[in-house]
């Protein structure tokens, strides 16, 4: 190990010097001038004709990334002459389309050979344990606003957020390859991304469209205004990820909104290195590749006339999220976050909540260095990874408590988009690191092939808060911080704010970061608020009844339902579920009360928040929010044999099997009534679009219905808040 790091380290002392020529060159022409000099690049081309004579004919630009992989000392390695017959001449050009890529978007940092540099110092760093903690920097716990909580500031905030919703734009990057969960198309055999994932029966990039709709939905019922939020998607080409969100968006119409306000942009891919210093192949000329994390949003984004399309429609903020965790739009976090950075005037925003010790999550921290003339505090984000390195021990928040001392970095962000600019001209990629834990493919000189640890450079896109920075000739208290600082944080509970599906669930293994996992704890959020709203329920399963049994009652519901809690308390008021029932709202207006359910009932809407136009494409999309679908019970009691027995599969993708139920479809502007009503066995009621469904027992008790003609609605909720910042509703008849 101490000859091979020598060896890195040489590499590193020969190459150190070169990077800061590279840079400053204004030419590939001076930059192949630099290169022709060094010894590596004279020797490897007098003794390998072909790519001698390939050289030659190739443009300066391309001419220098192959003379930049033989200076880094790879030209053996990935221009093998051995596999160089003529069968191989398209795949080297293809290769060579890569480094050019490659070349281009790290050359802000020397490019190829600053690429492999900045790995290689990385490796050096681990293999002999030099620690980044410096003399002089202290950790600080983050003061913030708790948002379970919900007093009049964070009433407030809510407000505001959602009073300012039309500033705001959506970004997700969704281009991870979801390796761990291992999902698979059960048709073709192929590799699916995470994004794909069909958690609850739709996917989970279906499931982060609901939450937007379900904000600009609640913003429509309050200032009776349609709002069309620009999207952005950072996908990539891994396990064909772009194509796949592509034709999941177009076979589902863009989810009702206009296409046009949806926006693409691809992450790169980057060479993986091994931990001996080489870049690994996964074949002849063929580099093995990976995505190169999401800290490249930002640099992208700029680079690719993102900011500049979100300005043109008069977008200021990005509410950023990841694919994978489907709890994060739970109630009122994701408002609170943007009513605190908009009103606040902040530049960039945490949302955060306990950590669990030990766990693959980062700490959202402030970060305290002692300069000569001052001090220097930033709040930002270390990995779980940097953590031993910056001398940042696993302690937990009290004795014997499941949590540490710091806060959970969520990836779920606000965003200045005038900030963001100005930030990545000081810090283009953030939270650069490497992970050395995957064993990759290694193909030597002499085509011998092996496995070994390695990794590439990634980075992390919170972390480009390290520059958003404030100074102060003496030390600052974390109270003080949180005013100074350009950045915030606000805490949620962890049940209402992570839980990812990073992995496959596998018996006797733990749930953590499973879609098992993940149904348990929305499950039990929604538990919780049903008792909130006045119903009595069985007692909520332990996680190891959960595993062996199921759930003690499942309820889901759309989230235009809310999405605020406080929104739902007024809608669902009392009532009773027995051990095992199963309540599933697909619908957003509903004025229930003393509802009794043993066994299983869906109500669902066809449009759920209002008119679907599906024949032509308005500028909004084809959903026009208002028209929407409503259902009145009141003393209604369902009695059927609900559910049949479900694997925690099937019960998290929603494909559950009933023996009975009550089934109630309301399509576009339909209604359903019932009041005093005893519903046994199974149940199947349709409404017609525009129709009015009254469902009563007649005197001697026999179930009976009328359904008419609507007009227009019957009834409609309204929306206000009040001067203490309650979102209140009153039932208006029509």
């Amino acid at each position: 190990m101490a000859e091979l790091i020598t060896q890195i380290q040489d590499t590193l002392q020969r190459l150190n010097g070169l990077v800061p020529k590279i840079i400053k060159s204004n030419s590939y022409a001076e930059k192949n001038l630099l290169l022709d000099k060094e010894p590596l690049v004279q020797e490897y081309l007098s003794t390998d004709g072909i790519i001698s004579k390939f050289i030659v004919q190739l443009n300066p630009e391309a001419a220098y990334v192959v003379k930049a992989v033989i200076a880094i000392g790879e030209g053996p390695i990935i221009f093998n002459s051995k596999h160089l017959v003529d069968q191989f001449w398209e795949p080297l050009h293809s290769l060579l389309d890569e480094l050019l890529d490659l070349e281009l978007f790290y050359k802000y940092m020397g490019g190829i050979i600053g690429y492999h540099c900045s790995v290689l110092k990385m490796i050096v760093e681990r293999k002999t344990e030099q620690h980044n903690k410096l003399e002089g920097v202290n950790y600080l716990y983050p003061i913030g606003l708790h948002l379970d909580n919900e007093d009049m500031t964070v009433r407030a905030a809510i407000r505001y957020g959602i009073e300012h919703l039309e500033y705001i734009a959506d970004l997700y990057p969704i281009g991870g390859a979801g390796d761990r969960l291992g999902w698979i198309d059960s048709k073709t055999g192929e590799s699916l991304p995470a994004a794909l994932l069909p958690f609850l029966g739709r996917t989970l990039l279906e499931g982060l469209i609901r939450d937007i709709q379900a904000r600009e939905y609640l913003f429509y019922k309050l200032f009776k205004k349609q709002l069309n939020t620009p999207i952005v998607f950072m996908t990539s080409v891994e396990k064909n990820n772009h194509v796949h969100i592509l034709n999941v968006c177009q076979n589902g119409h863009w989810f009702g909104m206009n296409k046009e306000n949806i926006y693409f942009f691809l992450q790169p891919l980057v060479p993986v290195i091994t931990e001996a210093g080489h870049w690994s192949l996964s074949g002849p000329l063929k580099l093995t590749s990976k995505p190169s994390g999401h800290g490249v949003i930002w640099k992208l984004a700029e680079e690719q006339g993102v900011f500049n399309w979100l300005e043109e429609r008069k977008r200021k903020y990005c509410l950023v999220r990841q694919i994978n965790n489907p709890l994060g739009g739970l109630d009122c976090s994701l408002l609170a976050l943007l009513g605190i950075g908009i009103e606040q005037e902040k530049s960039f925003g945490f949302l955060s909540t306990e950590r669990l010790l030990n766990s693959s999550e980062g700490v959202d921290v402030v970060v305290e260095k002692n300069n000569a003339s001052n001090y220097e505090y930033c709040l930002t984000n270390i990995e779980y990874t940097e953590l031993e390195q910056r001398g940042i021990p696993e302690t937990p928040m009290t004795p014997n408590s499941p949590f540490s001392m710091y806060p959970a970095n969520t990836n779920i962000l606000f965003a200045s988009i005038s900030a963001i600019k100005k930030a990545i001209k000081i810090c283009p990629i953030p939270g650069q690191l490497i992970n050395m834990k995957s064993q990759v493919n290694f193909i030597d000189a002499n085509g011998v092939q092996s496995h070994i640890a390695g990794g590439r450079l990634e980075s992390t896109m919170q972390n480009i808060a390290d520059c958003l920075t404030s100074h102060s000739i003496k030390p600052l208290t974390p109270e003080e911080c949180q005013k100074v600082l350009p950045t915030f944080i606000v805490y949620q509970k962890r049940i209402k704010t992570i839980s990812t599906t990073k992995n496959s669930y596998k018996n006797g293994q733990s749930l953590n970061n499973t879609p098992e996992q993940a149904y348990y704890d929305l499950l039990s959020n929604n538990h919780e608020l049903l008792q909130n709203c006045g119903f009595q329920l069985p007692t909520w399963s332990s996680l190891d009844e959960y595993l062996k049994t199921g759930p003690s009652c499942i309820v889901l519901f759309h989230p235009g339902l809310g999405p605020l809690y406080s929104i739902i308390k007024q809608k669902i008021r009392r009532g009773r579920l027995s051990l095992k029932a199963e309540v599933q709202l697909e619908i957003a207006e509903v004025d229930i009360e003393d509802l009794v359910v043993d066994g299983s009932l869906h109500i669902q809407a066809t449009a759920p928040l209002g008119k679907h136009t599906t024949a032509k494409l308005t500028k909004e999309g084809y959903l026009h929010y208002g028209g929407e679908c409503r259902c009145t019970l009141r003393r209604v009691t369902i009695a059927n044999l609900g559910m049949a027995t479900a694997t925690l599969t099937q019960l998290w993708k929603n494909e559950i099997v009933h023996t009975e139920s009550v089934h109630i479809v309301l399509n576009e502007g339909a209604e359903f009534f019932a009041t005093d009503v005893l519903l046994t066995g199974n149940h199947y009621f349709e409404v017609p679009p525009f129709h009015r469904m009254v469902i009563y027992n007649n005197t001697s008790g026999k179930l009976e219905s009328e359904c008419k003609s609507l007009a227009h609605p019957t009834w409609e909720w309204q929306y206000s808040f009040d001067e203490q910042h309650h979102l209140c509703l009153s039932r208006i008849e029509h």
